[in-house]
């Protein structure tokens, strides 16, 4: 008897986890402040200071982009990107960015016509 109320709560546990899962995926993933504050400025459609595809974790040329390029490019610039220092970004920010960018190309993935150019109003 007691092994069936584990597994039980354990099915049910497990249930609402999957449909949390599913909610969060419903919301696009929030931007965080050090991004909002250094990077979107330029990386966002219609400024053509930076690329893009940065927003779908892409190259310019539609290759998938390497996490460590993004950490790479914004300590130590390129180009006509700016180099941060870690007084100004620190390596927890960058971490935070590449999660983000992440999180942001998956959720375009499920939802093609999210707007690159609204990401930044709802999610203050």
């Amino acid at each position: 008897m007691t092994r069936k109320m584990t597994t039980r709560s354990a099915l049910a546990f497990l249930a609402g986890l999957a449909l949390s899962v599913n909610a969060q995926a419903a919301e696009p993933p929030k931007m965080p402040y050090v991004f909002e504050k250094f990077c979107y400025p330029c990386h966002m459609e219609g400024v053509q200071t930076g690329p893009v595809g940065i927003l779908d974790m892409r190259t310019k040329a539609g290759n998938p982009l390497n996490p460590e390029f993004i950490r790479s490019n914004a300590r130590f610039g390129y180009n006509a990107m700016p180099a941060f220092r870690p007084s100004e970004v620190s390596d927890k920010a960058l971490d935070d960015i590449v999660s983000y960018l992440k999180a942001l190309a998956a959720y375009r993935k499920t939802h093609p016509g999210y707007p690159r150019t609204g990401e930044k109003r709802g999610n203050k």
